[in-house]
């Protein structure tokens, strides 16, 4: 049994490297603009200045490598520029499913059947796999950030230097990458925090090694990131080293993007209109009839997070309406919500769980067995949700929670959804029930998933094929069976 599963990971990985592959093959679109940066960036052998373009704020280590691949290769046209862009992206997507198989299937302390579930969760889940066929810098901090949480998971385990400084780099990449790289630095810095501080009693490391390598992660990372990226110019010319497009202070804003405003914090951090997302499962940018999950940002995350129509954005990603497809994409979306559901309870339950851990630990002198690996689990995800209500509070809009925002956490999220789901199948396999309806469950969603993402693909594919014949009866045709006269 332990080798069937090995093998359908395999037959997995596959599915998801080509989907990443051919979608970023066929793509053009992306939800940010990055582009124009690296093009600056490639053929004027500058940086632009951040009122010039809308994603000029941004680290630039994503554009620097594209723009240092355009000039090698001369691209001749600006669609395999986008392309090359996009390349990047999806290699940086396939290196992170490659880490998530490393550590599931190989490391977390679950069953087998659970590895490959939790595994499959990441490697097919297709908003994930939008974004690494995207021109964008989402897939590298993504990346960089697995990679930091890997290996730090790693030396808080042995205290090798090799993975002490493996992680040092991932994390000041991640850092470079984008913002949000940020939480990934703080949850490591707090990690060595509670070792220092002994809390617990475990069996730490001692106080002199944990702070030797505390004061050299911090200070690696404050000389580095700051200077190489654009926070402490930043900080210089607007007072925080923390600047969006959203920002005030940069004229280029994009409150259209963002729209609606929430009506209040309540309705927008306590609340969950699931009864809505089914009703109306995708996001409206425009206009002024907004569905009422909208508002919420909980129902905002978990529809972003596992249904990548549900964005409605970019522009040819939309199903067009009218279409006999937009009700069976829409459909596909329900099913994809209702049966996320499962992962998403296992999920809050596990980190729940750690968290009550946890606060014994604090709040109580008696021995605990908590692992530096518990605590760095703890604080990804909190750090990982916490940032994303800093960015509601700031600009009052649920339009800021995204799942690319907590996609670089997606390793520790997974790790406590296979310790809950492990839990379940021991207690289904003691009651002799729900055994059978858990397997299933899963089944489908990961089935859907594949569906999802082959639904925007042959969507994206069918507006690539018509830059070849449009005006011709071909096209004539295929445009009346699929998207009516």
């Amino acid at each position: 049994m332990q080798l069937s599963f090995k093998k359908a990971a395999l037959w997995v990985f596959a599915c998801g490297v080509i989907l990443r592959i051919a979608l970023a093959l066929v793509n053009d679109q992306a939800n940010d603009i990055h582009m124009n940066v690296i093009k600056i960036m490639a053929y004027e052998n500058r940086i632009p200045e951040n009122e010039e373009d809308r994603e000029a704020f941004q680290p630039k280590l994503y554009h620097a490598m594209v723009a240092a691949l355009l000039k090698i290769v001369s691209p001749q046209s600006g669609r395999i520029e986008t392309i090359l862009a996009q390349l990047i992206s999806c290699a940086a997507g396939i290196f992170t499913v490659v880490l998530a198989y490393r550590f599931f299937m190989k490391e977390v302390g679950v069953s087998e059947k659970v590895r490959f579930i939790a595994f499959s969760l990441l490697a097919l889940n297709p908003v994930l796999i939008g974004i690494n066929a995207q021109a964008t810098n989402d897939s590298l901090a993504i990346l960089f950030g697995s990679l930091a949480f890997y290996f730090g998971w790693h030396f808080l385990q042995n205290q090798r230097v090799i993975d002490f400084c493996w992680m040092s780099v991932s994390a000041v990449l991640g850092g470079l990458s984008k913002g949000n790289g940020l939480v990934i630095f703080i949850a490591i810095l707090a990690t060595f925090a509670i070792a220092f501080c002994r809390i617990g009693n475990a069996q730490y490391p001692s106080r002199n090694v944990t702070a030797l390598y505390g004061f050299i992660f911090l200070v690696s990372y404050l000389t580095l990131v700051p200077t190489l990226g654009p926070y402490w110019k930043h900080y210089r010319q607007y007072g925080s080293p923390f600047v969006t497009n959203a920002d005030p202070a940069l004229v280029l804003a994009r409150s259209e993007i963002f729209q609606p405003g929430t009506t209040s914090i309540v309705d927008a951090l306590f609340t969950f209109r699931f009864g809505d997302m089914l009703k109306n499962p995708q996001r409206v940018n425009t206009g002024v009839d907004y569905p009422l999950h909208q508002s919420s940002g909980w129902s905002q995350l978990y529809g972003r997070a596992h249904f990548v129509h549900f964005d409605a954005y970019p522009p040819t990603w939309v199903v067009p309406t009218g279409t006999w497809a937009r009700p069976l994409v829409f459909n596909i979306g329900r099913l994809i919500l209702l049966c996320a559901v499962v992962p998403t309870v296992l999920m809050l339950t596990g980190l729940l769980r750690s968290l009550i851990s946890a606060g014994r630990s604090l709040t109580t002198a008696q021995p605990s067995e908590r692992r530096l690996t518990d605590w760095l689990l703890d604080f990804t995800t909190v750090g990982y949700i916490l940032f994303l209500v800093v960015l509601f509070i700031k600009y009052q809009n649920t339009g800021w929670f995204k799942a690319i925002y907590i996609f670089p956490g997606f390793l520790a999220f997974l790790v406590f959804f296979a310790r809950e789901c492990d839990h379940l199948y021991a207690w289904c396999e003691e009651k002799k029930i729900l055994r059978f309806s858990a397997d299933t469950t899963f089944a489908v969603l990961l089935l859907l998933y594949v569906i999802d993402a082959t639904a925007l693909l042959g969507q994206l594919s069918l507006g690539w094929a018509s830059t070849f014949l449009h005006g011709t009866d071909i096209w004539n045709a295929l445009r009346v069976l699929f998207r009516g006269p």
